[in-house]
């Protein structure tokens, strides 16, 4: 026998509650550096910096190596069977850890600032290596993903809703099942981030070019001295502007993290529901504590259903993974394997370019360097400008998706209005 037991969030529980504590927190943050800075005329000056360091944050978040790792993560973590919202804030906080840090330590001592460039320098190295290797790993993999997604595609519309039980569809993906040379190289470094919470450790990996600590430190180094003159402001003040740095990134990149975890999984409960109840079953069968595990209850006819399966209810995982083969699903995870690479290619390319003395020597000659000189200018342009790069990979994101549901609607009702 079963009962009910407490209910517990829905996806889009946990995406309207991940979504209301980001905007808690950024309000928080703004009414922190206001009681802060808002107490003298000298101090209110400083308002403006908090508001750059936040506008900072939300610039950042539209990276494009932002966009692509979290897009990429989150197609690998639906295809371990997994429907996580937390994607993107993890690997925020991680990225912001390096930030706040630096900043901390600016308010012990200013002096830190000073030895930020030659540590900066290492850590670009560091950081663009990784980050570069991680979207091209990553990329791999979901064309990996993308191939079998393919061939699941193809056997469903052979089997012509023949009952396939020899072939379960609704086991999620683990790249370990593949014998191919490529995923016993690469295996251990996709498994490795197998949970949300594990690309907190990828954002602190990304973080280490020190491109937006920098900013943020020059803008706590300013607060600083704007109010040596007047009423000076204590050191421990200026910890707010990284904090608020923090609070607009992690908005965007959570919001980027649900939006596409949506856009692969299409909208799996059908509802707008904030809770679910789950079943408590007896002793022998075990507590069902997975909110993703799919259950299977009698027929219900406003419930979608499996074609090959009657009579059984598909729940928010199996919706999930039944959207995972369509079409757009396709269509996306392909797009995000070219966009993952490319931007790898783009910070691999960049970092050689600005380490490489003949490289450098091509890009500064007075002649223009030739085609060495435009090679490798062309690439530093383009990693100068990959915050607009990942805008323009939101939007057309957003295009592709909303032009895809609109097409499917006007056909439904073209559908609907055809004479019998």
């Amino acid at each position: 026998m079963a009962k009910l037991i407490a209910p517990s969030l829905t996806l889009f529980g946990r995406s309207l509650l991940l979504i209301s504590c980001e905007l808690l927190a950024n309000a928080l943050c703004w009414t922190a550096a206001g009681v802060m800075f808002g107490r003298t005329e000298e101090t209110k000056s400083i308002l403006g910096l908090a508001m750059l360091a936040w506008t900072l944050g939300l610039r950042h978040a539209l990276d494009a190596d932002h966009i692509s790792a979290i897009d990429n993560a989150t197609r690998g973590f639906m295809a371990m069977g997994q429907l996580p919202v937390t994607c993107g804030l993890y690997f925020s906080l991680g990225h912001s850890t390096i930030v706040i840090v630096v900043n901390v330590a600016i308010a012990i001592s200013s002096n830190i600032a000073n030895k930020l460039n030659g540590v900066g320098q290492i850590g670009g190295i560091i950081g663009s290596a990784i980050s570069g290797s991680f979207l091209f790993i990553v990329a791999l993999m979901n064309s990996i993903i993308l191939f079998k997604l393919i061939r699941r595609r193809r056997h469903l519309q052979a089997a012509n809703h023949e009952d396939n039980t020899h072939h379960n569809d609704n086991a999620p993906y683990n790249p370990k099942d593949d014998h191919m040379l490529m995923m016993r190289i690469i295996g251990p470094i996709v498994t490795f981030v197998n949970k949300p919470w594990k690309m907190y450790p990828v954002g602190v990996l990304f973080g280490l070019g020190f491109d937006t600590t920098s900013s943020i430190a020059l803008l706590a180094i300013s607060a600083l001295t704007k109010s040596s003159g007047g009423n000076a402001i204590p050191s421990s003040d200026v910890v707010i502007l990284p904090f608020l740095f923090t609070a607009g990134m992690t908005l965007v990149d959570s919001l980027d993290s649900i939006l596409m975890l949506y856009s692969y999984a299409g909208f799996p409960e059908h509802s707008f529901k904030i809770f679910e109840e789950k079943l408590l079953q007896d002793s022998t069968s075990g507590l069902e504590t997975d909110c993703e595990r799919i259950e299977r209850k009698p027929d219900i006819d406003s419930e979608p259903k499996f074609e090959s399966q009657p009579g059984i209810q598909i729940t928010r995982t199996a919706r999930a993974k039944q959207n995972a083969i369509s079409g757009l699903s396709i269509l996306l995870t392909l797009m995000s394997i070219l966009v993952a690479f490319s931007i790898s290619l783009i910070e691999i390319m960049a970092l050689i370019g600005d380490n490489c003395t003949p490289c450098q020597t091509a890009v500064n000659a007075e002649d223009g360097g030739g085609i060495a000189g435009r090679w490798w200018r062309g690439w530093n342009v383009a990693s100068d400008n990959i915050g607009y790069i990942g805008a323009g990979i939101v939007g057309v994101f957003a295009v592709v998706v909303g032009g895809w549901y609109a097409v499917v609607w006007v056909i439904r009702r073209m559908g609907q209005h055809r004479p019998l």
